[in-house]
């Protein structure tokens, strides 16, 4: 059984914002290219539907989810080498590599949710048949799990960039991380969410700042540390 790990979520936002001051205008410009990638296109897609042209609207708004890959890719590889090294050494990996597992990471957290909802709808139309109760009971129960696999991926993207990991490897990861750290993982989303609300309501300039300090906290949250280590008392604070 491997050994339990200790989610680093006090040291997290200390150590995020010591790493963007080591390169700030490197993480403003990518969180730049994540914004106008995905918001820019789908404001095109949406002018080209308004102009009959349905089709590339489609198109556009299908790269808006797709092209932001290349530019988070990059922000949460560049927080991942501002951020203090781990030991072991990570092995180095191609980029074409980590693109690929995204991509196959992306697809797969995407068609396993439409499968479950399309497996929930099946066994609730059964269930349905017999009674409305049990039809109900598989919809709550069905989306209770599915909510509970969603919230256990969090850290997939993250752990795969700072693993060199493939995209299954990663998902295991994220659920085994998120299993023995379910309280800290939702104190993570709460502030992830703050803090880019806080960015969204400054303009969407803050959105610039925020982005790359949310991209090194979940980067600092995948150096996990065995609870009780040296290593997780040598790195208590910011370096």
């Amino acid at each position: 059984m491997a050994p339990s790990t200790e989610l680093p979520l006090l040291r997290a936002l200390p150590r995020a914002w010591v790493a963007f001051g080591r390169a700030p205008w490197r993480c403003v410009g990518l969180a730049s290219l994540v914004l106008l990638s995905g918001a820019g296109l789908a404001v095109i897609g949406e002018d080209l539907r308004r102009l009959g042209l349905a089709q590339l609207g489609d198109l556009a708004v299908v790269l808006s989810l797709l092209l932001p890959l290349l530019p988070l890719l990059g922000l949460l590889q560049l927080a991942d080498t501002l951020l203090p090294p781990q030991q072991p050494q990570r092995p180095a990996g191609r980029r074409s590599f980590l693109l690929r597992q995204s991509l196959a990471l992306l697809l797969m957290e995407i068609l396993l949710p439409l499968g479950g909802i399309a497996l929930i709808q099946s066994l609730s139309w059964v269930m349905g048949r017999i009674s409305t109760t049990l039809a109900g009971l598989v919809v709550i129960g069905g989306g209770l799990l599915l909510l509970s696999w969603l919230f256990s991926q969090v850290l997939a993207l993250p752990l795969l960039v700072h693993r060199r990991c493939r995209a299954l490897q990663a998902m295991d990861q994220s659920l085994q991380l998120v299993r023995s750290n379910w309280l800290k993982v939702l104190a993570l989303l709460g502030l992830l969410g703050g803090l880019n609300l806080l960015g969204l309501l400054v303009a969407s300039v803050g959105l610039l700042i925020t982005l790359p300090l949310s991209a090194l906290v979940m980067m600092a949250c995948c150096r996990a540390q065995t609870p009780g280590s040296s290593d997780a008392r040598r790195n208590m604070l910011p370096t």
